[in-house]
């Protein structure tokens, strides 16, 4: 097996200027339109589409993320009433529309990767706190985000480059 130099996360992470965001007071329906836009707008050729947006306070501080899962999952009844109603779907969804994304979001907590931390560090963090991303720091800011998908690619990657070795 070929040695070479081991990639930091800062090697395959999103820069987070890269990402679309909304803020805490923004209504779902809003931050539906700009996942959605942002999302096919990644979906060009080699490109990888973001299926979540950043969350941002009043003061700019990055407080958490939305994704498709989230807006799924405050469709969720939970028992609430019958859900076989003629049109309920509908109304639910139009409900849901006019929350706060601070309603729904996942708030972002203290779990982060440093940008020299190496990729199987980024991969415990994901796999044992069940996330899809995970913020990147450097000197105390956030400068941009991994998702599985990255690591996934790199994994890819790696094995075909060494598939007939």
């Amino acid at each position: 097996m070929p040695e070479h130099a081991e990639k930091k996360v800062k090697h395959i992470m999103v820069p987070i200027q890269d990402y679309a965001t909304v803020f805490l007071e923004n209504s779902l329906r809003d931050a539906m339109f700009v996942l959605k836009s942002t999302f096919f707008a990644g979906c060009t050729a080699g490109s990888q589409a973001h299926r979540s947006v950043l969350v941002f306070d009043n003061h700019k501080k990055l407080v958490g993320t939305l994704s498709f899962r989230d807006v799924i999952a405050s469709l969720k009844t939970h028992g609430e009433g019958p859900n076989y109603w003629e049109s309920t779907f509908t109304r639910l969804c139009l409900f849901q529309a006019g929350k706060k994304v601070k309603e729904v979001m996942r708030p972002l907590g203290e779990i982060r990767v440093n940008v020299e931390d190496g990729i199987l560090d980024a991969i415990d963090l994901l796999m044992d706190q069940d996330l899809e991303l995970i913020p990147v720091e450097e000197k105390g800011h956030i400068v941009g985000m991994v998702r599985t998908v990255e690591i996934f690619k790199e994994v890819s990657e790696l094995v075909e480059a060494n598939a007939l070795s």
